[in-house]
């Protein structure tokens, strides 16, 4: 049974972490069902060549979140696969033996795929993680991310799109922009289309982020402004 349980608990543990990344990507304005598969993804190794993996890489934030699930994710998976290896070493070839740990095994991993399964347990564990992240990372202080520093005071700034708010019209958004001396340059939506000028959507949603220039003053107070 020891063995089981220390292969189930390393799963947990495995699931969790995919959790955790895949809330701190969606903080950071990438959709839910988006950032869990990103998350799952990466932490597998699997490189899934989508959209999405584009609107990962093109955000330095959620390059460094991948790229640490990366590394633990190829950790953890060559711990299981020892961890199952010493196991079944240890028992000898005993056919006895050998149908105990796999019964526990079993058992843990039904435990374990209904609780993935289960809605009302993702949705609470997410809330708790994002809660937990919001408070004590910047993810939930800061919530534009520096592209480019073009000088002295001045940089390029990507800004996720709080959805919600009244400004959700790119007109009067750009107005409001220019009222802190800031420039839409172009807009991410959250398909990973990049639109510009005159391609410019007439209206945000979901997922969209504002990629503005001007000085870093401005970026502050419209961070502030939680556009």
């Amino acid at each position: 049974m020891g063995a089981a349980l220390s292969i189930f608990v390393l799963l947990s543990v495995s699931v969790f972490i995919v959790r955790v990344a895949a809330v701190a990507l969606r903080i950071t304005g990438l959709p839910d069902n988006g950032a869990r598969f990103q998350a799952l993804s990466a932490f597998t190794g699997t490189g899934f060549t989508t959209t999405e993996a584009e609107m990962v890489v093109n955000y330095p934030i959620r390059r460094r979140i991948v790229g640490l699930l990366m590394i633990v994710g190829n950790m953890g998976l060559v711990t299981v696969f020892a961890t199952v290896v010493v196991s079944f070493v240890r028992t000898d070839g005993e056919p006895g033996a050998v149908a105990s740990q796999v019964a526990w095994l079993l058992a843990g991993l039904t435990l374990l795929w209904f609780l993935m399964l289960n809605a009302t347990a993702d949705r609470i564990l997410c809330s708790f993680i994002g809660k937990i992240l919001e408070a004590t990372t910047f993810l939930g202080k800061r919530r534009f991310h520096r592209l480019v520093q073009v000088g002295d005071g001045y940089s390029i700034c990507e800004h996720p799109f709080a959805v919600g708010l009244p400004l959700d019209k790119v007109a009067e958004l750009t107005s409001t922009l220019a009222d802190l001396d800031l420039e839409l340059l172009a807009v991410r939506q959250s398909s990973g289309a990049l639109a510009v000028g005159a391609d410019l959507p007439t209206s945000l949603g979901q997922g969209d982020s504002l990629i503005v220039f001007g000085e870093d003053a401005g970026h502050e107070a419209l961070a502030i402004s939680a556009i």
